[in-house]
């Protein structure tokens, strides 16, 4: 119980843990993966992130080539609404952790996958909003292009709550 400063912690599993290849699909949101949570619906999951005070999910995806958030991807919350930020940004914002804190590859976009200049590059950080939370599914796009070979990697780490709403 030393998470979360001496606090208990619940954690969910899903099967989608593990980094998975994103490839060979260009249209925007073309690639959909299914999260499945372990143990526990989603109604039970939803009645879980209200009793709790606070709830995160670590979200990142790595890129050569592939765009991540102007249309191509995004995650769908719970009650299947588009979400359009990622992980360390403010719900809504249209950015991602680095765009928050104008520290992007380039400084006029609000995520470092934006660059798109076939270098290595990641956003990832938490998502917090419990009203939101957890992920049930993951859309990608712009890994279509084979001549340049754009791809990417989604990492969806599990459901932790913790503490009495």
């Amino acid at each position: 119980m030393s998470d979360k400063n001496g606090v208990g912690v619940t954690v969910i599993s899903h099967d989608s843990e593990s980094r998975t290849l994103v490839q060979g699909c260009e249209t925007q949101g073309c690639y959909a993966r299914d999260i499945h949570y372990t143990g526990a619906s989603l109604s039970q999951l939803a009645s879980l992130t209200r009793v709790s005070s606070h709830c995160e999910q670590f979200i990142k995806y790595e890129c050569y080539g592939s765009l991540l958030l102007r249309g191509y991807a995004w995650w769908v919350s719970r009650d299947s609404s588009k979400m359009t930020y990622w992980g360390g940004a403010s719900p809504g914002s249209g950015k991602c952790a680095c765009g928050m804190t104008n520290s992007c590859a380039e400084s006029r976009d609000g995520c470092n996958c934006e660059k798109q200049d076939f270098v290595w590059r990641e956003d990832s950080g938490l998502l917090t909003d419990k009203t939101q939370l957890p992920v049930k599914q993951l859309r990608f796009g712009d890994t279509g292009d084979t001549h340049v070979n754009e791809r990417g990697y989604h990492t969806l780490g599990k459901l932790k709550c913790y503490g009495i709403a």
